[in-house]
């Protein structure tokens, strides 16, 4: 969600009640047996990993170079990037948090402490001399670490003064305009369930479909359709 408002793209967005095992449906299965959100479809093509819908839909639809670089170095350099992410982050948050969301556990574990405060060794180091992680400018891997990143932040606090510069990073993401309308709700809501276990309130929950155009402006910034 983060990716298409950063490149103001709208598409048709349906929302899924994972606590009621909606994801879990018949067809969606048909479309990815994996059982995992989000699912993407384009035509015939249907994609069910957020990099690849991210790197897709930049590629195909974005006309923003900086965002995912045409060159194949500095394509390569957001791909090794989104890589650490899913192979990496995204198993530590996974570790620590599902503990917590899922099986009555109310900390996050030593180990996984552990895990995490290595990641944001890893991380602090790769923004040596660096604004952002793709370089001088926002690339999609800055918005796929993100939303990575501000999760385990709740979990597992960054420490200012151990990781100056992920702490910066991170602040600065948070005051781009896509971190605002896609981010910074689900965000709310997982920091609740976390430190309470509260299930969101049902009756905040709107079966869609919706477009993402409609959704920035719901959020009460009126921005133009995107392509």
């Amino acid at each position: 969600m983060m990716a298409l408002d950063a490149m103001n793209i709208s598409v048709t967005e349906v929302d899924l009640d994972i606590d009621k095992a909606e994801h879990r449906a018949a067809e969606i299965a048909v479309m990815n047996p994996l059982q995992t959100l989000p699912i993407f479809k384009d035509r015939e093509l249907v994609l069910c990993d957020s990099h690849a819908i991210s790197t897709y839909l930049a590629s195909r639809y974005c006309c923003m170079d900086n965002i995912l670089p045409r060159d194949p170095g500095g394509r390569a350099l957001v791909d090794q990037l989104m890589f650490y992410n899913g192979g990496v982050l995204h198993p530590r948050y996974c570790a620590a948090a599902y503990p917590i969301l899922y099986e009555n556990c109310r900390f996050v574990m030593p180990q996984q402490l552990c895990d995490i405060e290595s990641a944001y060794m890893d991380l602090e180091s790769m923004l040596c001399g660096r604004t952002w992680f793709g370089g001088s400018w926002i690339t999609l891997a800055d918005v796929a670490l993100t939303a990575t990143v501000s999760t385990m932040n709740v979990l597992v606090p960054i420490d200012k003064k151990r990781y100056p510069r992920l702490s910066t990073w991170l602040f600065r993401m948070s005051d781009e305009m896509f971190y605002v309308t896609a981010n910074k709700k689900g965000l709310e809501e997982f920091t609740k369930r976390i430190d309470c276990g509260r299930v969101y309130d049902q009756g905040e929950f709107k079966r869609c479909p919706r477009s993402s155009c409609t959704r920035r402006s719901v959020a009460g910034l009126h921005l133009p359709e995107g392509k």
